[in-house]
């Protein structure tokens, strides 16, 4: 009996002592290698997507002619092809590395598993040991080697418990922040899969487009001529109505009733931002083409680089209060598509020249969730995201005598409440 318990002594400790040898699997070795080629892939198409970005720069300066949209709209219609498979490159990259994480953690699991099945027989077996005094092991031994053959033996699985624990601390902290990654992957999954609808929406919108304008010009320069003329007639009317609309509203500002200006009350509408132009009295509001625009009363929001399919965010906590696209009674005449959110501050956010919209009437968002993509709907030059900030008791949702229904407010600086860039 007793060489027996011996035995199983240091069968446990040997169990306790031997690292968890495991070979490394070909399916774990082949997901690795299939992470590296997608994030090879992206990289790629990243350069693509920049490539077609600098020939629409390259083609904005360049007088209307009905060739030139055309080709303008194919080169639109091309970098979104790109940026829908880096997309969805990027969604195959987000899957491989949750099921990687995924594998991570089970094998974690296990080792906690295995790691608290030893810990328990380990500490049962000193348990027991301890059943017998120093004496009573010494009379059963035979001779003083053996004794204290027995007491190193007991030693050894002591020090085995200690390490035991700290290793299933480590397990377990290891775990926890594998369960995190991988929680955000998922998130960052879903926000791919909405963003690659919403670029396949951007996509329809620009293909639309080129239809509308090739149909409306019957394939001439000099109806497409005819075509701008008339546009710009008519935007003109539309800006004038509009701000005649709103120096009205805005005399109902009450600044007392508003929000402490604050930069930061706001978050960025795009990530990355970059201001293409500011509020008020700008270089482009004052130039020849501004002034026939914006009739010397400068810019009413803020502009953000934005390309078509850019994730548009809430600048704040709030319930979205309208949303509508002009384009289908007045071609860009105003803000084409856009979403109005109200904050519950007595201040409203206006997202304008949309491609699609990604939220509900009375739907409430968080500061940060995705609610739109961008576009070059309404009157715009190129795509871009026009950000503006309304009183809210001056809000009004109005029928314009040349665009349908209109959103029109008494309206503030935006970088009263966005970060400071």
């Amino acid at each position: 009996m007793k060489n027996h318990y011996r035995y199983f002594a240091l069968l446990l400790v040997l169990a306790l002592l031997a690292p968890f040898f495991t070979l490394k699997s070909a399916t774990v070795d082949e997901l690795k290698k299939n992470i590296d080629e997608r994030t090879r892939q992206i990289k790629e198409l990243e350069k693509e997507i920049a490539a077609y970005q600098n020939a629409l720069e390259g083609q904005q300066g360049v007088s209307q002619s009905l060739n030139g949209e055309i080709k303008k709209l194919e080169t639109q219609i091309k970098r979104l092809n790109a940026d829908i498979r880096l997309t969805q490159t990027e969604i195959q990259k987000t899957e491989l590395v949750i099921e990687d994480l995924s594998g991570e953690i089970r094998s974690k699991e296990q080792n906690i598993t295995e790691d608290s099945t030893a810990l328990g027989e380990l500490i049962r077996a000193i348990h027991e040991s301890d059943e017998n005094s120093l004496l009573e092991i010494m009379l059963t031994e035979g001779s003083i080697s053996n004794f204290f053959d027995n007491v190193d033996t007991f030693e050894t699985v002591s020090n085995g418990i200690k390490e035991k624990i700290i290793s299933l601390q480590e397990h377990k902290k290891t775990l926890e922040g594998e369960r995190d990654n991988r929680e955000t992957e998922q998130k960052s999954l879903q926000n791919l899969k909405r963003d690659l609808s919403g670029k396949k929406s951007a996509q329809e919108s620009v293909n639309s487009t080129k239809k509308q304008l090739l149909s409306d010009s019957k394939n001439q320069e000099t109806r497409f001529q005819e075509l701008v003329k008339s546009r710009e007639a008519e935007r003109q009317l539309i800006q004038r109505e509009l701000e005649d609309i709103e120096n009205e509203l805005r005399r109902f500002v009450d600044p007392s009733s508003l929000p402490p200006k604050h930069a930061g009350l706001f978050g960025w509408p795009v990530e990355s931002p970059y201001v293409t132009q500011q509020f008020g009295f700008t270089d482009f509001s004052t130039s020849p083409q501004g002034v026939r625009i914006y009739k010397n009363k400068g810019h009413n929001g803020v502009d953000f680089r934005a390309a078509l399919g850019t994730p548009i965010f809430a600048a704040a906590d709030g319930v979205v209060k309208d949303f509508g696209n002009t384009d289908p009674i007045c071609p860009g005449g105003s803000y084409g598509r856009w979403v109005v959110l109200d904050h519950g501050n007595n201040l409203l956010s206006l997202y304008g020249h949309l491609s699609s919209v990604a939220v509900t009437r009375g739907g409430q968002v968080k500061k940060g969730d995705r609610i739109a993509y961008s576009g070059a709907t309404g009157n715009v030059t190129g795509p871009h995201l026009h950000f503006m900030v309304y009183a809210a008791n001056t809000y009004r949702f109005v029928k314009s005598n040349y665009c349908g229904m209109i959103p029109a407010g008494g309206y503030l600086d935006p970088n009263d409440y966005l970060p400071s860039l």
